[in-house]
């Protein structure tokens, strides 16, 4: 059974005509590693040596889906990317390994396949027409031929590096009422440390509470915004400005 917690769902790796034993195992437990469950073969099933090298995660080869061809593998979704070795006027690559993985990032919501050619000669031309898009893996241009399941790691790190990036970044964001204090106490210390002039021709406080509204913050932000009115307040009057620690009041 596929664990339902993966964090890549709408993503599908899709190995073309994979020729080397072994391979399809080892692409299954990296995608393992980096949480991805979705692979397509296009081709014949894995071999018993792939189940081998599948440690721990025979799982995925089990649900693999198998294709007679690329089109078959790639009709259901949303958007495709080919990783290619090859680079050319007629060849021309949209993403790198960490530009591709911010642009999955991006469509999160939709279905993305993830193309990786044969061993031996990559995609034919009518392959690489069926991918809209192309990813290009930067390597030693005397030697760019890099190994398929470490092609595989390549990318699924990536895209495993920005979602839990984003995860981190996804601080759940201030309520209305810790907001309203926010704003309030920073208005507050800018009045009594004599920010104000009589004459203003900016609304603070409407500058203010469209600022915080954009910035969206959470609770760390809130926390670090009260810090520094605080020590600015110190600075100029020479004693503290309380604030509640739990951004209520």
């Amino acid at each position: 059974m596929i664990n339902p917690g993966y964090r890549a769902e709408n993503v599908y790796i899709i190995l073309v005509e994979p020729i080397y034993e072994g391979n399809v195992g080892a692409v299954a437990r990296i995608m393992n590693n980096f949480c991805f469950a979705n692979l397509r073969i296009v081709g014949a099933l894995p071999t018993k040596n792939d189940f081998y090298l599948a440690m721990h995660s025979t799982f995925i080869l089990e649900n693999a889906q198998v294709f007679d061809n690329l089109e078959a593998a790639t009709a259901d979704l949303d958007r495709v990317i080919a990783f290619s070795r090859r680079v050319g006027k007629l060849k021309p690559i949209d993403f790198d390994p960490k530009t591709m993985a911010q642009y999955a990032s991006e469509v999160k919501d939709l279905k993305l396949g993830l193309v990786f050619g044969r061993e031996t000669f990559g995609l034919t031309d009518a392959e690489a027409d069926l991918c809209p898009l192309r990813c290009h893996i930067p390597a030693n241009p005397a030697f760019p031929s890099i190994n398929l399941a470490q092609a595989v790691a390549i990318a699924c790190w990536e895209i495993s590096a920005v979602k839990a990036q984003q995860k981190a970044d996804q601080e759940a964001p201030l309520e209305r009422p810790q907001m309203e204090y926010l704003h309030h106490y920073m208005m507050d210390v800018m009045e009594s440390s004599g920010f104000f002039q009589d004459h203003e021709s900016t609304n603070w406080d409407v500058f203010l509470r469209r600022m915080l509204m954009q910035l969206n913050p959470g609770k760390m932000m809130s926390w670090r915004f009260k810090q520094m009115f605080n020590r600015w307040h110190v600075l100029v009057t020479g004693k503290g400005k309380g604030f509640s620690h739990d951004n209520t009041e």
